[in-house]
């Protein structure tokens, strides 16, 4: 197998056997390396049978003296349990409440402002349906008093407006918005000499 793109292991350089010779050569490659293999795990067993007394005792002789300098340096040898005074212990509950207080004031301050929340959606939507409602009641028409609040336009004012500018007018105005610009234009015209 060649070292590709999706060749996971992207190891050295490969032989790909193409004929006899070369699946001769790969072959005795592999029985080199096998040997070299089962060579060098002879000796490591080997040397374990032998040594292994000789490491033993010097584990052995090691333990003692790293426990020694442990000592020595002042830190105890064996794991240390963690001492707390009655002064620490109260320091620390002291601490635990002072903690508990805060998230307590976190979460009540979370609940009003969720509260609140909630109390200006709903005025916000028990006003538009006022205003919808509002609207219903006119039949479409607005009120005098609605009237009085739509500024008036002259003719010059109507035919400086562009289409979208027009539109917003005859919303206002409560005119249907259909029709190019030329059919907006004398809708709001008309309705501007009529009023």
């Amino acid at each position: 197998m060649a070292r590709g793109k999706f060749n996971k292991r992207a190891g050295g350089p490969r032989l790909d056997a193409v004929n006899a010779e070369e699946i001769e050569i790969r072959n005795a490659r592999m029985e080199e390396l096998e040997e070299q293999r089962a060579s060098r795990r002879a000796e490591e067993d080997e040397d374990d049978e032998e040594g292994g007394d000789e490491k033993e005792k010097k584990e052995e002789d090691e333990a003692p003296q790293q426990t020694e300098r442990k000592k020595k340096d002042g830190a105890p040898a064996g794991p240390v349990a963690p001492v707390t005074t009655e002064a620490d212990h109260k320091r620390n509950l002291a601490k635990l409440a002072e903690v508990r207080r805060r998230r307590e004031e976190a979460e009540l301050k979370r609940k009003q402002e969720e509260q609140l929340e909630k109390e200006l959606e709903e005025e916000r939507k028990r006003l538009a349906e006022l205003a919808t409602k509002g609207d219903d009641d006119d039949g479409g028409k607005k009120s005098k008093s609605s009237k009085k609040t739509i500024p008036k336009l002259d003719k010059i004012a109507i035919k400086k407006m562009k289409p979208a500018q027009m539109k917003e007018a005859m919303k206002e105005r409560g005119l249907d918005i259909q029709g190019n610009a030329k059919e907006l234009l004398q809708r709001l015209l008309d309705y501007e000499a009529n009023r």
